[in-house]
C-alpha cells in the first residue's frame, strides 16, 4: 500500500520468476493517509482475487507479503466517518515492510483471501504502530 495515492495509482506487476504484485494507495483522510482496517482488509482481498485470478502458473506455495510506503502521516479511523481528529504517533517511519514470515498454500489463498488479507491487515498494523509509538 502506498500513502502517496497521486491520482489514486493503482498497478499489479508479475515478475519472469512468476512473482505477482499489486498496490494501492490508502484513502485520504483529513491530514494525509487514512488507515481504515476494515476497508483495508476489503482492498487486499480484492488484490489477492486479482492476483490469483491470473491465469499464470504458480508454485503450490506463496509468500504474501505487505508493506507500506511512504508511512509518513498516516491516521487511523473509519473512511465513512468524517472527524476532525485523527490518532498520530509519535514517531514516524520511512516505510513499513512487514517481513514474510511462512509460506501458505497458493489454494489457501485462492480459497480464502479474506482470511489471508485480514492477516496481511493486522501484521501492517501492528508494524505501524509499534514503528510510531502507537500501543
Amino acid at each position: 500500500m502506498t500513502s502517496s495515492g497521486r491520482d489514486n495509482e493503482k498497478a499489479l506487476a508479475v515478475t519472469r520468476s512468476g512473482q505477482r504484485s499489486a498496490w494501492a494507495p490508502l484513502p485520504r483522510g483529513q491530514m494525509g493517509a487514512l488507515l481504515d482496517r476494515s476497508d483495508l482488509i476489503k482492498h487486499l482481498t480484492r488484490m489477492l482475487d486479482t492476483l490469483t485470478a491470473l491465469d499464470l502458473p504458480h508454485g503450490d506455495l506463496v509468500v504474501p507479503a505487505i508493506g507500506l510506503d511512504p508511512a509518513t502521516m498516516i491516521s487511523y479511523g473509519t473512511g465513512n466517518v468524517r472527524s476532525n481528529t485523527a490518532m498520530y504517533g509519535l514517531g514516524q517511519a520511512d516505510h513499513i515492510h512487514v517481513s514474510p514470515d511462512e509460506a501458505i498454500d497458493y489454494g489457501s489463498v485462492v480459497a480464502r483471501p479474506a482470511d489471508v488479507a485480514a492477516e496481511l491487515a493486522a501484521r501492517l498494523i501492528a508494524d505501524h504502530r509499534a514503528a510510531t509509538g502507537l500501543r
